[in-house]
């Protein structure tokens, strides 16, 4: 299935007093290239996010978010730290005895001292719970945004698939038409050479009006760019039904071959309706390149 490289995805997970927002967006890119902003106590949950990311998305700028809050200001019961703090009275006693110095240790310096009080779980640390619902946040936010992608995939699909056809038709246009190309334009120049000879005004040689003729068949040959044109056209269709891995890249190569071919068919043709034909083309596989940018 063809996968657009736009898209959007968005899940929230709670639990207890933890609540997460992940949500991710993306645009075309020629690689795969990921942004993730995520909490400083959630870090850890980086790779495991892009081993995901790797799985679904091979190609497209993606960005996600994932923010976190909790209902209770991320507030913790406090404990004391009795051990450290007989230490640290301890400590100031035995100076204050050895060197003779004054002073007492109040409640504000004793407080102001590293771990007199602290969590009985880190604060910034997320227990396993809360990192579970992050990972489910963000599996379903990736879900969303696949579905997306594939919703505007089909569209560009049926846009594609549609130009081909008019593409198609006007190669067959053209293929009808050439075998009449060259006739038309010894006709129009058989008669431009009497009109001159009519006149007396140009003296004209039978030999060398031949070799222009011969020059003109064999500069105006357009066979090997109709068959080509023609195989591009197949292997379009065949990635459309067979598309099992991103077919971007493929895509654009062919377009820029079915262009240069319509550009060829052009400038040989000796006939206005063919090059109007090939000029219809080209224009049809430029729009294609357009929406094909889009294409993963």
């Amino acid at each position: 299935m063809i996968k657009s490289m736009t898209g959007f995805g968005r899940a929230q997970a709670s639990v207890g007093p933890f609540q997460v927002t992940v949500e991710m967006r993306s645009v075309n890119h020629r690689f795969a290239d990921f942004k993730i902003r995520l909490p400083s106590d959630m870090m850890s949950l980086e790779d495991a996010m892009h081993g995901r990311l790797k799985k679904v998305v091979q190609r497209g700028r993606l960005d996600v978010s994932v923010n976190v809050s909790r209902k209770d200001g991320g507030a913790r019961s406090l404990e004391i730290n009795t051990p450290l703090i007989e230490s640290y009275i301890s400590a100031a006693q035995r100076i204050r005895k050895r060197y003779r110095l004054a002073g007492e240790l109040s409640l504000d310096r004793l407080l102001a001292l590293p771990d007199v009080l602290r969590s009985p779980l880190p604060a910034q640390e997320p227990v396993r719970a809360e990192q579970k619902a992050v990972i489910d946040a963000f599996d379903r936010a990736l879900a969303a945004h696949d579905a997306m992608r594939r919703k505007e995939g089909r569209i560009l699909e049926r846009d594609l698939k549609a130009r081909m056809t008019v593409i198609g038709k006007l190669r067959r246009r053209v293929e009808k038409r050439a075998p009449s190309m060259l006739p038309g334009y010894v006709k129009r120049l058989t008669t431009r050479v009497q009109a001159l000879d009519g006149t007396g005004a140009l003296r004209v040689d039978e030999t060398r009006v031949a070799q222009e003729i011969a020059i003109a068949a064999e500069k105006s040959d357009i066979t090997e760019e109709l068959v080509r044109l023609s195989g591009y056209l197949e292997q379009v269709r065949e990635m459309m039904v067979e598309a099992r891995e991103p077919v971007g890249k493929k895509l654009d190569f062919i377009l820029q071959e079915m262009n240069r071919e319509a550009n060829t068919i052009n400038s040989k043709a000796v006939d206005l309706a063919i090059c109007r034909d090939a000029l219809d083309m080209k224009a049809e596989v430029e729009k294609i390149r357009e929406q094909v940018q889009n294409i993963e």
